[in-house]
This record gives C-alpha cells, structure tokens and sequence, in this order.
C-alpha cells in the first residue's frame, strides 16, 4: 500500500488564487484580509495555492507567521525575510556587527536569542528597519504573506511595529508590495482593520474564504482511493462526517489519512476508532480554556451555544443566567457587559459581534464543545431560547 504520509491530500483552490493575483496585477486592491476560524486551511491556501503562483510570476513571496514569536512579531517579520532571501547570515550578521547588540542566530531552528543592550525595543527597531531595508534593495516586486495578523492587536507594546509595517506597506509611490492578511479572530479583525483608529484601517479589502464543500469531500475520497489500491468510501457518508466536523478540512483529511494509515475502510468504523482521538487534543486545549474561565462567561457562552446570540440584558435572559450561575445579581448589567469583553478579548477570542449586539462563536469547533458540557453537565434545558 502506498504510504498516506506522502500523499498529496492537499485540496487546490487555484481560481481562489488566480482571482488574487489577478486583482493585484489590474489595480483592483494591493492588499486582501482573509479571516475564518480555525483550521478552516487559510494558511495551506497560500503557502501551497497563492504562494506558488506568485513565484511563477517572479515575485518574492515572504510568509510570515506572527505566531512563531509571540514575543516579538518584529523578530517573527525579520527571520521570515531572511529565509525569503535565502541570505540569512550575511545581512542580519553585519547589522549585528554595527550595532551594539550582542545575538545568536540559529540558521536551522530560524530560532533568535538575544541579549539586548541597551534596550529590546530599541534592537527589535534596527532589526525590523534592516529586514524593510532588505525588502527594499531587492527588484522584484513583493508579495507579504502575513498570517495570524490578529496577534499585532494583542499587545500595545506591538504599537511600533505595526505602524511602521503599514507604512512600509501604504505610504509608497510604487506598487512593488502587495500583501495578504489572515487570521482567525473576528475582533482582531475589528482592532486591526475595520476601527476607525485601528492601525490598517481602510488599508485592505475583505475577502470572502468560503467553506469547502462536496467537491472537496469527492477530491480526498479520490486520494484515499489511491493510496489504498483501489478502495472506495462512500461519498453520502463522508459528507455527512464532514459536516458533522464543521466543515474543517484538516480534521477531515487527518481522519482519513489515520484510516488510510491503519487500513480501515469504513468510513463509520474510522469515526468510531479514530475521531475522539483524533480531536481529544483539541478538546483538551479547549477545556483549558474552558477552566480558565469566570462561570459568568461560562454561562453566556452556553445561552450562545443553545441559539441566544443577542438580548442579554432582557429580563428573560437574566433568569436564565441566574439558573446558570446563581451568584450572578440580575440588577448588575456591568457584570454581563463585563462577561462579553472578557469573551471577545484577544485572550480568549471565544466570541463576535457580528453585527451590534449580536454575538456568535468565533470557532464552530469551540460551539460544538461548550454544547457537548453542557449537556454532560446534566444542567442542560430543552427549552432553547432564540434570537
């Protein structure tokens, strides 16, 4: 049997990218931000769709993950434009060697230690001018791959950096860069983009990245098919586990690259053995965070989990919270208000505004777990309340 680990399960949405390019290369924008929850495949789409069709047409791709230094997004932009360059050592070693900064590069890891003198903001600074400086030297024109943007809303201390990447980016009288944002968090979304004093405010155009459907469900029953020698799962029921996954395409292919792997060839025998272990890890993340939670934000994520999206503070939804979290004191709005701001943190990112007073879950998958304790809880009402 042919190994799944090889297998090229990757699902290409070449027009989804060909409609980028071609919208950079006629003017239509020169950035776009695309945001959905969580393992929905943004980042596969433009490391393995967008970037590759960029560098057929002679543009520098740089893919930087802003949640590969949490600490510093600037270090996160600087060791992305290096391995871009393929001139990792050389660039970032003489502005070593002008400054007083005393650093290690570890080429393999892309790893940054430092010991900073006098000041890391200061470093982070030079280290960040040096990697535009970079940018700006080469003559190819620039495509920034800019994933996990949300997380430059995290931190004020991200402030200067994040100002001078959208000036490097808008304040230009040519069109050499281009860029695309992603990321998983609506409010970030909002923090960044879409306020009026939020750092890229009118500066890119909103990309709908719709949800996969059975086309896709048919491309990695076709794959299976494959490395399998031949056999075939039945495609009513894939959709159906499909959906039942929330339409996250890593989830689904992990499914059937584990059945694959183990020879099962059933496509509910594989949901039995394989799907609570392959999402434990998930649900385990999640009941951390779960954990860390004030039970009055508990209680408004299960009124959301059971189709209350909005009228949080009428009386009828203040007596459901009560049997919730019976310490909550109904006269205190403050304290659902609070609830919601807690919630809709960047800390936590559990839940949106959609539109004012409308609030939903950030994650499907996170829905699906807040709904699945609270019926495990015993507490659960079969009397859902609407919208």
């Amino acid at each position: 049997m042919a190994d799944p680990i090889h297998a090229n399960w990757h699902y290409p949405r070449t027009e989804l990218a060909n409609k980028i390019l071609k919208g950079f290369q006629v003017g239509l924008a020169e950035r776009f931000t695309i945001f959905a929850p969580r393992k929905r495949g943004k980042t596969e789409f433009v490391q393995r769709d967008v970037a590759p069709l960029a560098k057929e047409q002679g543009i520098l791709v740089v893919y930087v993950d802003f949640w590969r230094d949490k600490a510093s997004p600037a270090m996160a932009f600087a060791t992305a434009v290096m391995a871009a360059r393929r001139e990792q050592e050389s660039w970032f070693t003489n502005l070593l060697s002008q400054s007083t900064l005393k650093a290690s590069l570890n080429l393999f890891g892309n790893d940054l230690s430092m010991e900073l003198s006098p000041q890391k903001k200061q470093a982070e600074k030079k280290i960040a001018e040096a990697a535009f400086e970079e940018l700006e030297a080469t003559r190819k024109p620039i495509l920034l791959l800019l994933d996990e943007v949300q997380h430059l809303a995290t931190d004020p201390a991200f402030g200067d950096f994040t100002a001078a990447l959208r000036s490097f980016m808008t304040a230009r009288s040519d069109e050499k860069i281009k860029g695309i944002f992603t990321g998983s968090s609506q409010e970030g979304l909002a923090q960044l983009f879409k306020r009026t004093k939020a750092p890229f405010y009118n500066a890119s155009s909103t990309l709908d990245f719709p949800d996969l459907d059975e086309h896709f469900v048919r491309f990695e029953l076709a794959v299976f098919q494959r490395v399998t020698g031949g056999v075939q799962l039945n495609a009513v029921r894939a959709n159906d586990v499909f959906e039942s996954m929330a339409r996250a395409p890593g989830r689904f292919t992990d499914l059937l690259r584990r059945m694959a792997l183990e020879e099962v060839h059933d496509i509910d025998e594989g949901v039995s053995r394989f799907a609570d272990s392959l999402i434990e890890e998930e649900n385990q993340l999640f009941s951390e965070v779960w954990q860390t939670l004030h039970p009055m934000d508990r209680a408004l994520l299960i009124m959301i989990s059971r189709g209350k999206h909005k009228g949080f503070y009428s009386e009828q939804c203040k007596a459901q919270l009560l049997q919730l979290y019976p310490e909550f004191d109904p006269t205190k709005n403050s304290m659902i208000q609070n609830a919601l701001n807690r919630l809709k943190s960047n800390t936590v990112n559990a839940i949106y505004s959609a539109e004012h007073g409308v609030w939903q879950f950030a994650d499907p998958a996170f829905e699906k777990f807040v709904q699945s304790t609270d019926k495990a809880s015993g507490i659960h009402k079969a009397n859902n309340s609407g919208s």
